[in-house]
């Protein structure tokens, strides 16, 4: 399914700061897909009801909010959605996941990002996946919708560590070395992605 002519609605059409739509920028420009980005206020007016953005309009006018299921959408028609049954319901599954510690990152009495030992159980469960796949990747042998969306939340996320009594990055050796893997396999495509003005972070 030929994505060229997708359309992104963001804050400042991602000028001034990237955010959410980061790992779908990436996914996008890694298969080479033809893209726009505008502003929220330019998405069509009779436009499914969503309640903010990201919005993505696909080529043939369908509207979608809500990262993963932007991500899930685009990522399966670009090849991106896993090898088999099992690989697709993971590689939702592991984007879920994600989604899961982003929201419990800054909220509650305790946020996930004060909280170390609840913070080994998600870091584990990564650890676990990436063990399983073995390829260092999240799912089976090649690179998912789950890559590009977990990616850029776990670089900051995993580097948290750092000033985070009782827990270490050297406990997920695993998640270090796909964050290595992930940046190398991504650096041509970043360095087309700020050419073109989005200030990409990471």
């Amino acid at each position: 399914y030929n994505m060229d002519g997708v359309v992104l609605y963001y804050h400042s059409a991602c000028r001034k700061f990237v955010g959410r739509p980061c790992g779908f920028l990436y996914m996008l420009e890694f298969k080479g897909v033809a893209f726009e980005v505008k502003l929220p206020e330019e998405a069509p007016a009779d436009a499914i009801p969503f309640f903010a953005v990201p919005v993505v309009k696909l080529p043939d006018g369908t509207m979608v909010s809500q990262t993963p299921a932007i991500m899930q959408t685009v990522g399966k028609a670009l090849g991106l959605g896993g090898t088999s049954p099992a690989e697709e319901a993971h590689t939702m599954m592991i984007v879920l996941n994600m989604q899961d510690i982003l929201g419990e990152w800054e909220k509650g009495s305790t946020p996930l990002k004060q909280n170390p030992e609840r913070i080994k159980k998600w870091f584990g469960v990564l650890e676990k996946q990436l063990a399983v796949a073995g390829s260092g990747f999240l799912v089976g042998k090649g690179v998912t919708y789950a890559d590009f969306f977990c990616y850029p939340s776990l670089v900051s996320r995993y580097n948290h560590l750092e000033s985070l009594d009782g827990v270490e990055k050297a406990e997920f050796p695993k998640i270090g070395a796909y964050i290595e893997h992930m940046k190398a396999l991504l650096a041509p495509s970043r360095e087309k992605l700020v050419a073109k003005g989005y200030p990409m972070d990471p």
